[in-house]
């Protein structure tokens, strides 16, 4: 993995279905609250949970076997995500604590649309590559390098539930 990488990978089915059953579970009995990026823009509602909450979690092990077994990335924040955007597109890059990080993103409940997905852009923050939303689809990338949006304000979309986990990208 590099830290430049302008890639990402995605994997449909990546839990079995008794964990992606409890996760979803799980996310339908937290609250949530407003999420809002540093600009102010509305984006959804978030769950932050505490990192040591998922220390012993098998998922965090699968992430690591799937997406980055040659790096021991430590996540950094966990947080759950309900989105059902009718604004535009917010094209953003993500840190945490002003670093730059890797995003591991499942789709944890919703409708299986494309527009209840993500938008990947290229260095003109222009979108390039459409991922739709699936239940329990995996996607990891360099976020911190990546410009991505959802695409709930392009089409029709639903309410998504969804799992962010992020790793501070490593030094080169």
């Amino acid at each position: 993995m590099k830290k430049n990488a302008l890639s990402f990978t995605c994997v449909d089915d990546f839990l079995d279905k008794d964990s992606l059953e409890s996760l979803q579970k799980k996310m339908l009995s937290v609250s949530y609250a407003p999420a809002k990026a540093s600009d102010k823009v509305h984006y959804g509602y978030e769950h932050h949970f505490a990192v040591d909450h998922f220390k012993n979690d098998p998922l965090l092990k699968k992430v690591k076997d799937t997406f980055h077994s040659s790096e021991d990335l430590k996540p950094v924040e966990i947080r759950a995500h309900l989105r059902h955007n009718t604004a535009q597109p917010h094209v953003h890059r993500d840190g945490v604590d002003d670093k730059e990080c890797f995003s591991f993103l499942l789709y944890v409940k919703g409708d299986s649309l494309m527009y209840n997905g993500t938008g990947f852009c290229g260095l003109d923050k222009k979108l390039s590559s459409y991922i739709g939303f699936a239940e329990n689809r995996a996607i990891f990338f360099n976020a911190g390098r990546i410009w991505h949006t959802d695409l709930q304000a392009l089409g029709e979309s639903s309410p998504r539930y969804s799992l962010n986990i992020f790793y501070h990208a490593p030094l080169d």
